[in-house]
């Protein structure tokens, strides 16, 4: 008789199954790491959206409050603002107007009161300004739609319209830049030898510089005067936006040409006083941020919330990566120059400066990036809308 094995039951687990049985578990541990993974990824999410709302609410002062806030009456929660038209074009625009207009001033300052060894801090400066408002005519027209309308806008000067305001100080700068920059070429020779590049080279460039420093100054800042002049809460709460647009001008204009003279070879002493100005850039426009954000409390909650549409993700993002880090950064090495012996070359921090440059400059676009489109989402907030208007 063929003999039959019968399993041991004695040792098995109350669901029937014998202690060594081989049970396959792949299934089983797939489905309960993903579950884990799952279940950390939330978790995370969940202390980044506390760590978010507690960095809104100590910047801005004001603390939601969804169960109030769902009292106040609206028109049956429609948007009662029309839709900002403004699009990448604009952002771009802000962006090279700023760099245009900060370059030009640290030229002049350093054209001014610079050492000998500043000017090519002046050279690059005026340079600089001069390749970046030429893309701003560009822009706005691309943003306008037709050029004629941007012809058009010249037809008449309106002192109470930021818009005309602009324009015409966009045009006026561009004149200015352009001045300052041709009699740089002539005296660095890059106009050729003939009598026009010497009658050219004569010319008082301190003295054209001085009226242009201050319509680079109008157009470092009337962008964020733009914005204000308008009726979306997140733009027009603060009055603060045209200085935190200068200052954030100034400091990515630093970076800029702090860039451009590691890369070509500056002397030493020259790089050392762009970091001190840069440093104190972001420090002003950590200041300015923290007082615009202040001042606009609940309406700021577009730019720093992480609701939908709300932009307060990238603006962190920008905050800690674009400003904070680079200002950390630059600091620390001001600090361990100051260490060195005098006259020690500090030439061979090449590579960290780079980085800190360029994270301004990112942090830059950036800034005005999240503040444009916040705009769309401040417009749709109707409540906040009205709460704006009846202050």
């Amino acid at each position: 008789m063929k003999e039959t094995h019968i399993p041991d039951f004695s040792t098995a687990d109350p669901a029937g199954i014998p202690e060594n049985a081989p049970i396959d578990l792949s299934e089983g541990t797939r489905a309960a790491t993903t579950t884990i993974k799952r279940g950390m990824q939330s978790a995370q999410s969940v202390d980044l959206q506390k760590l978010l709302a507690w960095c809104a609410t100590i910047t801005t002062g004001y603390t939601p409050n969804p169960v109030a806030e769902m009292q106040e009456s609206t028109y049956y929660d429609y948007p009662v603002l029309k839709a900002p038209v403004w699009t990448w074009e604009i952002v771009w625009y802000f962006f090279m107007g700023g760099l245009a207009a900060g370059s030009y001033v640290i030229a002049t300052i350093a054209n001014l009161f610079g050492s000998p060894e500043d000017a090519t801090v002046a050279r690059v400066g005026y340079y600089t300004s001069l390749l970046a408002v030429l893309t701003c005519p560009p822009l706005l027209i691309k943003d306008l739609g037709r050029p004629e309308k941007f012809l058009n806008m010249l037809r008449m000067f309106k002192f109470k319209s930021p818009m005309s305001m602009g324009v015409w100080g966009l045009l006026g700068f561009s004149m200015f830049s352009g001045g300052t920059a041709i009699i740089q070429g002539a005296r660095d020779g890059l106009l050729g030898r003939w009598w026009g590049a010497r009658l050219l080279a004569r010319l008082p460039q301190k003295l054209i510089a001085l009226p242009g420093s201050l319509f680079a100054v109008f157009l470092g800042g009337y962008t964020g005067v733009l914005l204000a002049a308008t009726s979306i809460p997140v733009w027009s709460r603060s009055k603060l936006l045209g200085a935190v647009f200068i200052s954030s001008a100034f400091s990515t204009s630093t970076a800029l040409i702090s860039c451009i003279l590691r890369l070509i070879g500056a002397p030493s002493k020259s790089l050392h006083k762009l970091e001190r100005i840069e440093w104190a850039n972001m420090c002003l426009e950590m200041l300015g941020l923290f007082g615009y954000l202040r001042a606009s409390g609940r309406a700021a909650k577009a730019l720093v919330g992480t609701e939908q549409g709300e932009q307060g993700r990238a603006f962190w993002s920008f905050i800690g990566g674009g400003l904070l880090l680079p200002w950390l950064l630059q600091g620390l090495l001001l600090m361990v120059g100051r260490q060195k012996p005098h006259g020690q070359q500090r030439h061979k921090r090449g590579g960290l400066g780079l980085l800190i440059s360029a994270l301004v400059l990112i942090g830059g676009y950036f800034l005005r990036k999240t503040i444009v489109d916040a705009g769309h989402a401040s417009r749709n907030d109707a409540r906040t809308t009205l709460w704006n208007a009846r202050r």
